[in-house]
């Protein structure tokens, strides 16, 4: 078991299951899928368990009162279990079992189950010889024996949508009553975007408008189709509507989807969340921190359509995680299209190169992508050390250091550059093992991490990668960093990185209604003026400035605590920063 822990999984197990508790007769709807191509004889397991069974227990820990966990109440299926295939299994190849089986009344004064304290265990095991060392299970998963009465799930049936402004954005999701009697549900759809956009959901009842809550009754085991429509009516941007339900008759039952559409020009950066887990808000939060212009979200299925357009995005955020399979095909294709016509993909995630060349991976037909487009040549799957560092003078990762967080377990894969467009940027200690590159052609850029952007725990070292890697897309062009759009706040961020070397980003807003007098000062502890870093009229916006540890003469200033104050018209801020020479 302990070898087998932390060994990827090779099947993957749903199941749809039904208890009465009158007739004490369990049903279960199963489906097996290869997450590879596997060749054997594979049997699956099915386990009744129960928790909480106060029962006397011998030894120090124990007594007549000890409560008893993860008791096994039988096995339903036999010790042996039941054969799936025996043979060749294909990869994502789907085999479906129907079981049935009546939970027995126990005797010899062993008290009866308690249904809601019990869960059912399905494994799925390669049966080998001798079965006790060689009979590997290739993956397990466990549900509660009874679905409560009211339960419902809600499951999107669409993409997210990259599309023109002028085209409504067409999605549907699906509520199914899972629990054991009929249930009414309240049903509204909520949204975030562009004033001027306008939204509807469509149920049995009618169409309603976004804001107005309809109620519909589904009976149980039954399904109900919700169709919502976002209309962006000519207005460019990125809106995001949520259908949102809730049971009448278990408040705690509710759950929701998000429909996400980006429109395909107006937007500078398009960010596409490829994993579950939300990290993309990690990319967003960067974004938002030291990006003036516009940006939209998108999960990845928003790339599986045919003839999606991205070539109006300036820049293209790829958020992976630690997602399997780490592209699909379609995906590939996308992508290899936005950079022959002079694209920039900024892309991170953790075990992407073993996913496409181990023998077990899932994304094997995307080598060609790894190596033409990322320019990027797999090492192994994992570095012996999570300690980071960037390279000196390099533009994006100078003065750098950090070590990676174990937000998920940590397989960081070593990489290096495929060819002479690729330049190493991270490595994990003093090298030689490398960890991130960035490649240049004469056609487009590229920025790949080797690990997630969400396992750096540092905001500053998040937000700096993030602004140099923008800045080192654009250098020398016109259009993403002289964005700016109209605000209506006067604020002064805190300078990023900080503590810093070389140099540092300074992010500030303002509301002037005109072009204003506006000074951004920098001054040493002892209230000298260092060095000014804007002096001229400026309108409402959000600005940046740059500084890289010299006074208004050019010369080097030493290590210290610094201030810089921003003041425009009557309005006026100070933030304190550090040099570390």
């Amino acid at each position: 078991m302990n070898s087998r822990v932390n060994v990827p999984a090779t099947v993957a197990i749903s199941m749809e299951r039904s208890y009465n508790p009158l007739t004490r007769e369990f049903h279960a709807d199963l489906e097996f899928t290869a997450l590879q191509n596997l060749t054997g004889q594979f049997k699956y397991n099915i386990e009744l368990l129960e928790d909480g069974i106060v029962w006397p227990q011998n030894g120090t820990l124990g007594g007549p009162n000890y409560v008893h966990d993860w008791t096994v109440r039988t096995i339903m299926n036999g010790a042996l279990g039941t054969e799936i295939v025996n043979g060749t299994w294909n990869q994502n190849q789907v085999l479906n079992e129907s079981f049935d089986y009546t939970v027995p009344v126990p005797g010899g004064g062993v008290p009866d189950i308690i249904p809601d304290s019990c869960r059912v265990v399905v494994f799925v095991y390669k049966v080998g010889s001798p079965l006790n060392s060689n009979g590997e299970i290739q993956q397990a998963e466990q549900w509660t024996l009874t679905t409560p009465d009211f339960v419902a799930t809600i499951a999107p049936q669409s993409p997210d949508v990259i599309a023109s402004s002028s085209t409504p954005a067409q999605y549907e999701a699906v509520i199914h009553n899972v629990g054991l009697m009929n249930d009414t549900y309240g049903i509204n759809l909520s949204f975030t975007g562009p004033a001027g956009w306008t939204q509807e959901y469509t149920t049995d009842n009618g169409t309603f408008a976004a804001g107005q809550t309809d109620s519909l009754t589904v009976a149980s085991g039954d399904s109900t189709v919700i169709h919502v429509t976002i209309n962006a009516n000519s207005i460019d941007g990125f809106g995001d509507a949520v259908l949102n339900f809730q049971s009448g008759n278990n408040l705690g039952m509710s759950g929701s989807s998000s429909f996400k559409f980006v429109t395909e020009t107006g937007n500078d950066i398009l960010v596409l969340d490829a994993e579950d887990d939300d990290y993309q808000a990690i990319v967003t939060a960067c974004l938002d921190a030291v990006f003036a212009g516009t940006y939209g979200v998108v999960s990845r299925t928003a790339l599986h359509p045919a003839g999606v357009n991205l070539a109006n995005f300036k820049a293209i955020f790829w958020s992976a995680g630690t997602t399997f399979p780490a592209f699909y095909p379609e995906e590939v294709t996308a992508l290899q299209t936005y950079l022959d016509n002079g694209g920039r993909l900024f892309i991170s995630g953790q075990d992407i190169g073993s996913d496409i060349f181990e023998t077990s991976g899932m994304s094997q037909f995307a080598q060609g992508f790894y190596h033409d487009y990322l320019h990027a040549e797999y090492v192994r799957d994992a570095s012996n050390w999570f300690l980071i560092n960037g390279y000196s003078g390099d533009p994006i990762t100078n003065g750098i250091s950090f070590v990676a967080g174990a937000i998920y377990d940590r397989s960081l894969d070593v990489i290096s550059p495929y060819d002479a467009d690729a330049t190493a940027i991270l490595k994990y200690m003093n090298g030689p093992d490398v960890g991130a590159l960035r490649a240049e052609t004469a056609d487009y850029k590229v920025v790949y991490l080797g690990l997630g952007l969400e396992q750096i725990d540092q905001a500053a070292i998040k937000d700096t990668l993030v602004a140099r890697t923008i800045r080192w897309f654009y250098e020398g062009m016109v259009g993403i960093l002289d964005h700016n759009p109209t605000v209506q706040t006067f604020s002064l961020a805190q300078n990023y990185p900080n503590p810093f070397n070389p140099e540092t980003v300074i992010n500030y807003s303002l509301k002037n209604p005109t072009p204003t007098q506006t000074q951004l000062v920098i001054f040493n502890s002892l209230g000298q003026k260092i060095r000014t870093l804007v002096n001229g009229k400026k309108s409402a916006g959000r600005y940046q400035a740059v500084w890289n540890g010299t006074d208004d003469a050019g010369r080097s200033v030493s290590s210290g605590i610094y201030f810089y104050k921003l003041t425009s018209g009557s309005n006026q801020s100070v933030q304190k920063m550090i040099l570390m020479r």
